[in-house]
């Protein structure tokens, strides 16, 4: 049994018997790191929304080897990405300590009957996670290795902390060596650019050094410039005095 509060966050529904009876059916499960949440091959019993933590989804290629779909970070994230009447073809596992609200679809359909609105919150769950996974392919397509890696970070860097070289290559579709070179290279051009942009600072500071240096000169030697404001005075307006 969960909150009222967080039915009313999840559902956009007023109804207080709708809130009570759905507060009365789901609950919230805390999965351990690594933790099956649900494996492919299997009917969903359960729709899936993340509360905290971070999830990733995967399939098995014609070899069996498992590939990473997706990540779910936000919270809120509807996790389910197929349909519920089927075996399913993907699992999902926690990566990280995650906790997550779950409702049986089977409580859910016999509710439906009498309050229709709740399969239209399914459908537009649903259709938003396929919206995501969408997005998602078409950056793997279109992008190059090192853009997909940039967009990776920009997008999931709590998922970049956690996730295992492996499962980002795997995301990314890439092999785990190519993305250890490309991380390298990058973080070679980053340091090379850092250390460039400190020569150039360096540099700067002892040419305004030379500057002021040759300024303090001049005037010692009374053969500063003289500078006037526009009554033709001899007093200048930005005098360092």
């Amino acid at each position: 049994m969960v909150s009222e509060k967080l039915i009313r966050q999840l559902f956009r529904t007023q109804d207080q018997a709708v809130i009570r009876r759905l507060s009365e059916i789901s609950e919230t499960v805390i999965y351990k790191k690594r933790q099956e949440i649900h494996k492919a091959g299997e009917t969903y019993t359960h729709f899936y929304m993340l509360l905290r933590g971070a999830v990733y989804t995967y399939f098995y290629d014609e070899h069996q080897h498992p590939v990473v779909l997706c990540f779910f970070s936000e919270k809120n994230d509807f996790m389910n990405v197929e349909n519920f009447n089927k075996q399913s073809t993907v699992g999902m596992t926690a990566l990280t300590e995650t906790e997550v609200f779950r409702v049986p679809i089977k409580e859910i359909l016999q509710l439906s009957d009498e309050i229709p609105t709740l399969i239209l919150e399914y459908a537009g769950y649903l259709q938003k996670t396929m919206m995501y996974l969408c997005v998602i392919n078409n950056r793997r397509m279109n992008l190059t290795a090192e853009e997909r890696y940039q967009w990776f970070c920009e997008k999931w860097p709590e998922v970049e902390a956690s996730a295992s070289n492996k499962q980002i290559a795997s995301f990314l579709r890439m092999r785990p060596e190519s993305l250890s070179r490309l991380k390298a290279q990058m973080k070679q051009s980053e340091k090379e650019a850092k250390t460039l942009e400190n020569i150039l600072v360096t540099k700067d500071l002892q040419w305004d050094y030379m500057d002021i240096k040759k300024m303090i000169e001049k005037r010692q030697n009374g053969q500063g410039e003289k500078c006037y404001d526009n009554s033709g005075s001899n007093q200048c307006m930005y005098s360092i005095k």
